[in-house]
């Protein structure tokens, strides 16, 4: 889970700063093809580069810094009901993305089953080398794979041809690839902003292309102009189908009417490369913080082979992070059901949090349990005593090798509400 939440942050990232050039260099340029291959190219980096390893940065300062996982709260009584009714800020993230997941997903779905129940009901007609559904509805012109949908109003006013030819562009470009790749993307990342302006933006350049292709078939740019004006107001099926109404009208003609940009446009893709390497670098300096565990004992005097150095390193954040079995709940409940509130504390009214360190080792074994602050009165050596009998964890691992990763956890001591509470400070 933690892998997948790395990769979906970098994707994330890399898709919103990579839309970012487009959106300040080349939105406004006339070479929509160009335009189109960088969209695709913005879509399949995001999705595939976070896949890779970069690592430009092999050593890192050690740092003390380490993950602090959530707090186990430990009462007298009743303490094992408490644990399994929690549930974590992490958890119910997760619940909350999945949950849009599954929703985008279904949609699309509907989009489908939605244009095949149309196909269904309506006769599939071989005009022009185009496969045809005439719709009686207002729908406006649109085209899904090879299948073009459009009114039968069309064949008796003459405006047959130039809808047509309009459409072939986006049948002979497979633009409805662009468009499925586009709804992977929003599908994995509904809650990325940038993943549905990016469908906004690639649905604008298919539309430049298709009045351009038109246009080159010689057909009246003022009569062409007019036949979009009159569709402006037809329905558009869903936004999975290249719609001849999908972009605003203005924008539209505008682009085919404005001068075509300068030969050397092109060049500002160039902006990308910058912008691709700032985000790999920022990828490989969050992959990768080992805290050597010589900085935390006295110096060998003995020199170490890089395979020994290796063994001894201890990563605060690595690829893939150690995961308790059963989860975060589980772990909850294994500490709440085994450890016990000293007498010695209650008598005193002693609570408060005990802050333990470890170690997840590359077999997932827990080793170097030591006490970070305590509150005394056997807090801590209790905390000590159950965080050692933890089952094995599923280890860590950095490039795919299993390695050692550590921890730290806060487990709080409190006394009940009708008690006296005199939460003593952690030494």
């Amino acid at each position: 889970m933690n892998s997948f939440i790395t990769y979906l942050l970098h994707s994330s990232v890399m898709l919103v700063v990579l839309y970012a050039v487009y959106w300040l260099f080349l939105r406004k340029e006339t070479f929509f093809l160009v335009n189109r291959i960088y969209l695709l190219l913005t879509v399949s980096l995001s999705l595939l580069l976070p896949l890779f390893e970069f690592r430009v940065l092999q050593h890192i300062t050690p740092t003390s810094m380490t993950i602090l996982l959530e707090a186990v709260t430990i009462s007298p009584e009743k303490v094992g009901k408490a644990v399994t009714a929690h549930i974590s800020g992490f958890e119910m993230v997760s619940m909350i993305y999945f949950a849009g997941l599954a929703i985008f997903l279904l949609r699309l779905i509907f989009k489908f089953v939605q244009i095949w129940i149309i196909v269904k009901r309506n006769k599939i007609i071989r005009k022009e080398g185009l496969n045809i559904v005439f719709v009686d509805r207002n729908f406006s012109p649109f085209s899904l794979f090879r299948l073009v949908f459009i009114r039968n109003e069309y064949i008796e006013d003459g405006r047959l041809s130039p809808v047509l030819a309009h459409e072939k562009v986006h049948i002979r470009q497979y633009h409805t690839f662009d468009l499925l790749l586009t709804e992977f993307v929003i599908i994995l990342q509904w809650f990325n902003p940038v993943a549905w302006l990016l469908e906004r933006s690639i649905k604008g350049i298919h539309e430049f292309l298709a009045d351009d292709g038109v246009l080159k078939e010689g057909f009246g740019e003022n009569e062409y102009h007019s036949l979009i004006l009159s569709e402006s107001m037809g329905l558009q099926i869903n936004n999975l189908a290249n719609n001849f109404n999908v972009l605003l009208i203005k924008n539209r003609i505008y682009m085919m009417t404005k001068a075509r940009s300068a030969t050397w446009a092109p060049v500002k893709v160039l902006f990308a490369l910058p912008a691709i390497l700032a985000v790999l670098f920022f990828f490989s300096q969050g992959s990768m913080n080992p805290v050597s565990a010589q900085e935390k004992t006295t110096k060998e005097v003995k020199k170490t082979t890089p395979a020994e150095k290796e063994s001894k390193e201890v990563f605060t954040m690595v690829e893939d992070m150690p995961a308790y079995v059963g989860g975060q709940e589980a772990m909850m409940s294994f500490l709440a059901g085994n450890i016990k509130y000293p007498e010695a504390a209650m008598k005193k009214d002693i609570q408060g949090k005990v802050y333990v360190t470890f170690v997840v080792e590359a077999d997932g074994s827990v080793t170097n349990v030591k006490v970070l602050r305590g509150i005394g009165s056997g807090c801590d050596e209790e905390a000590v005593r159950v965080v050692k009998m933890m089952p094995k964890w599923n280890p860590g691992k950095q490039a795919g090798k299993a390695v050692r990763v550590q921890y730290n956890l806060p487990i709080r001591f409190a006394l009940d509400k009708d008690e006296k509470k005199t939460e003593k400070p952690a030494k």
